[in-house]
C-alpha cells in the first residue's frame, strides 16, 4: 500500500476510534491530511487536533488508548496540549488535544472533519479560528530589522546568532510577504514547489554560517527591489555591511 494510502487510513482508524470513546467531539486532520490531500507523499505523515468535552483534555493526553489502533512504538510529549508519535511501521504523527472553551485561543489552517459528534458542528464557526495574514509591508520591516540587529550581532562575533536572525528569521519573513497559498506557521515548507522563482534567492540568502554579511546584501537588495525601504535603516544596514 503506497504511504498516502496508509495515512489516511490510519486517520479513518483513528476517527473510529475516537467516536467510540465518550468526552470527543470531533478529530480534525491538518496540512497535507487534512484539506490538502493532493499534497500526500510519501514523507507525510499525521497532523491532527482532537477536541473534547471541558475537563476531559487530561484523559486523553495522559491516555493514548485511544491512538492504539495499531501498535505505537514512540511517543513523546512535546508540548502541554500533545505528544509526537510513531506506530510500528513507520507512520509518524504530530497531535494536540483541545476542550471547547480554548478554541477561541489557539490558531490553526483550515482543516478536514475526520469524525464529529452531532452537537459539535458549529463548533468551528467562529471567524476568530483562522489565521491572520499581515501585510507585505509588515513581512518586509520585519525583515529589514532583522537584516539590522543580525549583523550587529555578528559584527560583536556572535556569528551563530546573527546567522539565526539573518538567514533565517529575514528569509522567512520575506517568504510571508510573498503571500498566497501556504504554511502560515513555516514558510519553507514547499517553497521550491510554490515559488521556484525563489530558489535564485535562497541560494544567495541562506549561504550559511560566517557568510551573514553577504546573504544580508543579496536579502536586502531583493527587498529594495519591491519595497521602498526606509533610507536610514538602508544607510545603517549598509554601514554595516561595509565595516
Amino acid at each position: 500500500m503506497k504511504t498516502r494510502d496508509k495515512l489516511l487510513k490510519r486517520m479513518e482508524q483513528i476517527g473510529e476510534s475516537v467516536a467510540a470513546h465518550e468526552g470527543t467531539l470531533m478529530l480534525l486532520a491538518l496540512g497535507s491530511i487534512g484539506q490538502e490531500t493532493e499534497r500526500l507523499d510519501d514523507y507525510s505523515d499525521l497532523d491532527f487536533f482532537l477536541i473534547v468535552e471541558d475537563g476531559q483534555k487530561a484523559r486523553f493526553i495522559d491516555r493514548l488508548d485511544w491512538l492504539e489502533v495499531e501498535p505505537l512504538h514512540y511517543q513523546f510529549q512535546n508540548t502541554k496540549d500533545g505528544h509526537k508519535i510513531m506506530y510500528h511501521d513507520g507512520i509518524y504523527g504530530e497531535f494536540a488535544v483541545f476542550e471547547v472553551h480554548e478554541l477561541a485561543t489557539i490558531a490553526y489552517t483550515p482543516g478536514r472533519v475526520v469524525w464529529r459528534r452531532d452537537e459539535a458542528l458549529d463548533v468551528f464557526a467562529s471567524p476568530r479560528l483562522e489565521i491572520a495574514r499581515e501585510a507585505t509591508a509588515y513581512y518586509y520591516e520585519e525583515a529589514l530589522t532583522n537584516l539590522y540587529v543580525g549583523l550587529l550581532r555578528e559584527r560583536r562575533g556572535e556569528m551563530l546568532a546573527g546567522f539565526e536572525l539573518v538567514q533565517v528569521a529575514a528569509v522567512q519573513n520575506v517568504l510571508k510577504a510573498l503571500g498566497g497559498q501556504g504554511d502560515p506557521f513555516n514558510p519553507t515548507r514547499r517553497v521550491e514547489s510554490r515559488h521556484p522563482q525563489m530558489i535564485s534567492f535562497l541560494m544567495g540568502g541562506v549561504l550559511g554560517y560566517g557568510k551573514s554579511g553577504v546573504a544580508a546584501a543579496v536579502i536586502l537588495r531583493f527587498i529594495e527591489e519591491r519595497y521602498e525601504v526606509n533610507p536610514t535603516m538602508k544607510r545603517e544596514i549598509e554601514r554595516l555591511l561595509e565595516t
